[in-house]
């Protein structure tokens, strides 16, 4: 396999040049991984009252807008998470040391119960607002008058600028590889990370959060069995998957249950996500007593159940965010117009969609989970040109490849495993990535190697191995590597797409590019 790597030392000036970071944060780490302050207020009022312990010291997250691209009405939120311990918080920006901005900041406080402290949390958040586009902005953030943290961050880019980005899934599970993922993505400098859902496992908890995804990906400093703080870094984008609602009620459906899990559905507290989507008509499920579910609802607030899709734009490419999970039904008439409206309204020279379950393996694990192929004929209208996936724990890229579905019953089978979609396939067997690189079809994606247990290793780069009876033995898997974890690093302009498989000791396993003519 190749061996090309891609990690190496910054010096100071290309660390300046990055996206963002932190310069300074008044928190350490104390022996149970969480943040405690050791400066004392420069408020008279805060001297004898208790400081708050930070299970998620202040990182970035992409915020509400996402529609469009527009200078002068970008906006990003900070956000960062305390115990129960009331302080005083002010964040003041600027596009100069002058920080002549202040934010808005709101809280809201949840409940967790883990085997750790069971304490409560109180999710601050603070929106940016007015900012324009790919203009680095500086903030400080203080408690009880005094500085508590400084860093900069830099806003989308317009169309016609070069963006660098990751995805991966399936990470945040306390394994090393997924801490060397964290690492090397990070190394990448990528301008934002695309995370294909299974951000957290097993259960999507508030506490596994803190404990799997805080502790790795807002790391105080890189390292391959560390992580990185790459939250603090760029903005992190991510979709619904099968492990943010893994309980079941008395009707066998998918749930997540507030009386078993009352810190369930993370994704909904912890991320902020663009709300453009619909309001879904197969939201994730939320059960039990009534003032646990209340007290996830609030909150959440608005992001429930309204982040479950959505779309955004970065540099030429157009995103679209689907859940994918087996509560959801992609025959339903209203999602399917809002996909072809939103891809339909695009002008981007690059369309992606993101969702967690693949419609498309060559391997054994999920392959029955195909509700999602259902969708191929929409995105073949509107021009898709990568699909990108998880679920399955390895790398798989496909030819590009058209499907045509002959049967759609499996797909409207809600709560079950099994949701075959057989139909007929057209794989384009011309395109290599390298001299010819225009593809007549759809290029499917699945990096779900991104930290947790891998899955079919007897497919690793085994041709025989990775075609199915019941799809006709259609040949669209084109690589496939499943004996080591890895994610993907896309770079991309108005005209070239170049896409690289990178290991998690930061070696290249696959390389190809795609052209627009």
């Amino acid at each position: 396999m190749p061996t090309r790597k891609i990690d190496r030392k910054f010096n100071r000036r290309e660390l300046l040049q990055a996206a963002g970071g932190i310069t300074f944060l008044a928190l350490t780490r104390n022996a149970e991984g969480l943040f405690e302050s050791r400066q004392k207020p420069f408020d008279a009022r805060h001297v004898h009252s208790p400081l708050p312990v930070f299970t998620a010291p202040p990182y970035l997250q992409p915020g509400q807008n996402g529609s469009k691209l527009t200078p002068g009405e970008e906006s990003i939120v900070i956000a960062w998470q305390t115990n129960g311990v009331h302080a005083d918080y002010k964040l003041v920006y600027g596009a100069t040391t002058s920080l002549n901005k202040t934010a808005t900041i709101t809280s809201a406080v949840r409940s967790v119960v883990d085997d750790e402290d069971g304490q409560q949390r109180t999710n601050y958040i603070a929106e940016l607002s007015e900012l324009d586009l790919n203009r680095r902005y500086q903030y400080r953030v203080s408690m009880n008058g005094g500085r508590l943290a400084e860093g900069y961050f830099t806003t989308r880019k317009p169309r016609s600028e070069r963006t660098r980005f990751v995805a991966f899934g399936d990470n945040s599970c306390g394994e090393v590889s997924d801490h060397a993922i964290a690492y090397y993505a990070y190394r990448a400098r990528p301008d934002f990370v695309m995370n294909a859902g299974d951000n957290v496992y097993d259960n999507g908890l508030d506490s596994e959060y803190a404990r799997y995804f805080f502790n790795v990906y807002n790391a105080d400093v890189p390292g391959p069995r560390i992580g990185a703080p790459l939250l603090r870094s760029v903005p992190f984008y991510s979709v619904l998957a099968n492990h943010d609602a893994t309980s079941h009620d008395g009707q066998k459906r998918n749930v997540a249950d507030f009386d078993r899990h009352p810190d369930a559905l993370g994704y909904y507290t912890n991320l902020h996500l663009p709300l453009n989507g619909p309001v879904p008509n197969y939201p994730t499920i939320a059960v039990g007593k009534a003032d646990g579910v209340d007290r996830f609802k609030a909150c959440a607030g608005g992001r429930y159940p309204n982040m479950a899709n959505y779309s955004f734009d970065y540099g030429d490419g157009h995103f679209l965010c689907l859940d994918s999970n087996v509560y959801t039904d992609p025959t339903d008439a209203g999602l399917q117009e809002w996909i072809a409206s939103d891809l339909s309204a695009t002008d981007a020279a690059w369309k992606f969609v993101t969702y967690h379950h693949p419609g498309f393996t060559g391997g054994k694990e999920h392959y029955n989970e195909q509700q999602m192929r259902v969708l191929a004929p929409i995105f073949e209208k509107h021009h898709i040109d990568i699909v990108i996936s998880g679920h399955v724990h390895n790398y798989q890229r496909s030819r590009p490849m058209r499907f045509a579905p002959a049967n759609v019953a499996g797909a409207k089978k809600v709560h079950t495993g099994d949701r075959k979609v057989p139909g007929e396939f057209t794989v384009d067997r011309l395109f290599d990535g390298e001299k010819q690189t225009k593809p007549d079809g759809v290029i499917h994606i699945i990096t779900g190697a991104g930290g947790n247990e891998l899955y079919d290793p007897e497919c690793n780069n085994s041709p025989l191995q990775w075609t199915h009876a019941e799809d006709n033995h259609a040949d669209y898997v084109a690589k496939f590597v499943s004996d080591r974890h890895s994610f993907t690093l896309i770079d991309m302009d108005a005209h070239t797409l170049r896409i690289s498989q990178i290991d998690e000791w930061g070696g290249e396993v696959d390389r190809w590019r795609l052209t627009k003519s």
